[in-house]
């Protein structure tokens, strides 16, 4: 007789696939941000890392190379680009973001990317590549930063030559880099 207590269930993990940024641009973003929280003094504001979310999804452990498989053709048929940044936006109200100065090729790599969520659990793609400086603010935090940041000029140039793939495992909270998928620009049959 099987014990009650047994776990016979695969885990489902969360991964997120990212452009990540070069140390450079992570100390100017850090700068923004240091500024950013002088004006709320012990309150903690949401912000994002420095890096570009191309997309999110779930998949069991059991499944992952299958997961891994397709991603990687993806990557070893990209080019390696070069991403601008190009000053600050908000989305809503609610976020303020470095935006990107072309997005064409990066919105390209993202539709590459949906067409294997077929082998992906609840895939979420990025509809706005950026890199997020806050977010979640409520109402009269946007009132009150967004004049002064409005104005602010963040500029950077890098080479995306990789994707990261990262992964949260059922029942943690912090992610792990688990794989660097870098863009070679090979013909994938």
């Amino acid at each position: 007789m099987q014990s009650i207590f047994s776990n016979n269930r695969v885990p489902l993990n969360d991964y997120r696939l990212i452009i990540d940024t070069p140390p450079v641009i992570k100390k100017k973003i850090a700068a923004l941000k240091t500024s950013f929280d002088e004006d709320y003094r012990g309150m903690v504001i949401a912000g994002g890392n420095p890096f570009i979310y191309l997309a999110t999804f779930s998949q069991h452990e059991s499944a992952e190379h299958l997961m891994n498989e397709a991603i990687d053709r993806i990557a070893l048929g990209f080019m390696p680009f070069k991403l601008h940044l190009k000053n600050l936006r908000n989305l809503d109200e609610h976020e303020i973001y470095v935006a990107l100065g072309e997005t064409d090729i990066i919105e390209y790599l993202i539709n590459e990317l949906k067409t294997v969520q077929k082998v992906l659990i609840n895939p979420r793609f990025n509809d706005i590549p950026r890199i997020t400086i806050a977010q979640r603010l409520m109402p009269w935090q946007f009132a009150k930063s967004w004049p002064k940041f409005q104005h602010k000029h963040l500029s950077g140039t890098f080479l995306a030559d990789k994707m990261l793939l990262l992964k949260r495992m059922e029942g943690f909270r912090s992610w792990q880099i688990i794989r660097y998928l870098a863009f070679q620009n090979l013909v994938v049959a």
